[in-house]
Order: C-alpha cells, then sequence, then structure tokens
C-alpha cells in the first residue's frame, strides 16, 4: 500500500486549519456527512466551513487505515475541544482519492458518540 506517510496530518489539518486545508486538499467533487448539517457537497462544503468554528485540538484514536491503491480510506475515533465548550467524540471515516495532485478528500462522515 502506498499513500502519503503523512496522511494523519492532513486529516488532523481539516478538523483545526480552517478553510484553507479544505482548499488545498479537498477534492472539488467531495460529499460530507456531519452531524446536525446533513450532507454538504463540493462548494457548499466551503460555504458552510468558512462560518463554523474551527476545533482548538483533536485526539484520534483506533485508527485504521484501508486502500486498493488508488483509494485510501482512513476510519478513527475523534475527541474534539473547541472553546470552553463539552468536548465532542464521534467515529469518522474519511475516503481519499489519488489524482494527478496528490490523495484528495472525497468523502468525510462524523457520527457522534454516546458517552
Amino acid at each position: 500500500m502506498t499513500h502519503d506517510p503523512a496522511i494523519w496530518e492532513t486529516e488532523e489539518s481539516f478538523w483545526t486549519a480552517g478553510v484553507a486545508a479544505y482548499e488545498a486538499r479537498m477534492h472539488p467533487d467531495c460529499v460530507m456527512a456531519f452531524p446536525g448539517m446533513g450532507l454538504l457537497h463540493g462548494e457548499a462544503i466551503l460555504d458552510t466551513l468558512k462560518h463554523a468554528p474551527r476545533w482548538d485540538s483533536v485526539t484520534m484514536s483506533d485508527r485504521q487505515i484501508a486502500s486498493d491503491g488508488s483509494v485510501l480510506v482512513l476510519a478513527y475515533k475523534a475527541e474534539g475541544q473547541r472553546d470552553d465548550a463539552e468536548m465532542y467524540r464521534c467515529v469518522c471515516t474519511s475516503t481519499y482519492a489519488e489524482t494527478d495532485k496528490g490523495w484528495r478528500l472525497i468523502q468525510h462522515q462524523q457520527t457522534p458518540m454516546d458517552d
């Protein structure tokens, strides 16, 4: 399996770095499923994230990777913290497609975890 060894750093940047991270590494046909927000596609993702607060920190555990060579799937548990809000816990998957510009995020979903 060949993939960008920094893929987990890229994944973390989607949580903490802001819209610029998405503009740099998101596939233009990306689809996302967020609790409370529903399904987002393409430019609607960027438009929505421009107004969303970023996470101060995220901890990823139970990291798993699956790949067939041109598609890379990350699965993990995440704990996100922002400001003084309660810790957000979820399970996530992110799918990356290999393009001529490198790996690009083409799918992401979050499912909240019960405490």
